[in-house]
């Protein structure tokens, strides 16, 4: 997978909601009230299907929030099966055989379609971390793109687009966004992915803010982008 990366376009936000998960489900429609205020309408949705294996992190077809989630008209991907390793680990990707990996997303693609009545549109593991093999394992799936760290690979034409270290938040009490300073300070591409308990616990939200309305940053989903950009 090792591909000249194109730098996603200057002053470009690919912004994302992860850790989508029912148990959350009025943190998430707050954060969609945040943005909506914001002025930001397009962003990605990061389903976790089967979060820490739990049946009410499931996601029932036909459930007034899959209905809400549906409704909003915007991107839904797929983020993790479980978002868990058997040891315990977040980053349920991060170490992961193509084999185990093939029937994890086969899996998380399955407990999706049964709850959203459609395909997710691209994959990316949780805390955006895996090995080359997993961008492989995705295309054999069939996503339209996988993300890996900073890179964002299209895999209808395994073209590869690159941004800042991604900005992710865990919904803590402060955002690391020292990695991707000087790439802000630049006006370069910017990956966040946003907490659903971000907007009562940080001030990611106020950063999201000052992104747009000081620096001149426009806000798109990961698809978004991916369909505009040049082939």
């Amino acid at each position: 997978m090792k591909k000249v990366s194109e730098p996603v376009e200057d002053m470009t936000v690919i912004l994302s909601i992860h850790d989508v998960i029912p148990t959350l489900e009025d943190d998430i429609i707050k954060t969609y009230d945040r943005l909506t205020d914001l002025g930001i309408s397009s962003f990605t949705l990061l389903v976790t299907p089967f979060y820490q294996m739990k049946k009410t992190n499931s996601f029932t077809k036909g459930s007034l929030f899959n209905e809400f989630l549906l409704s909003l008209g915007v991107e839904i991907s797929l983020h993790g099966y479980s978002h868990f390793t058997k040891s315990g680990s977040m980053a349920e990707f991060s170490d992961i055989t193509t084999a185990r990996a093939l029937i994890r997303l086969r899996d998380g693609v399955s407990l999706f379609k049964k709850g959203f009545n459609q395909k997710p549109i691209g994959f990316i593991p949780p805390l955006w971390e895996g090995p080359p093999r997993v961008v492989k394992a995705a295309k054999q799936i069939g996503f339209e793109y996988c993300t890996l760290g900073s890179h964002i690979f299209r895999l209808s034409d395994s073209k590869v687009f690159s941004t800042a270290t991604p900005i992710i938040s865990q919904g803590g009490r402060s955002v690391k966004i020292e990695s991707a300073m000087l790439e802000m300070e630049l006006g370069g591409a910017l990956q966040i992915g946003i907490h659903p308990k971000d907007y009562s616990m940080n001030n990611l939200f106020e950063l999201l803010a000052d992104l747009r309305d000081n620096q001149g940053y426009h806000f798109t989903s990961y698809s978004g982008y991916l369909t505009g950009a040049k082939r």
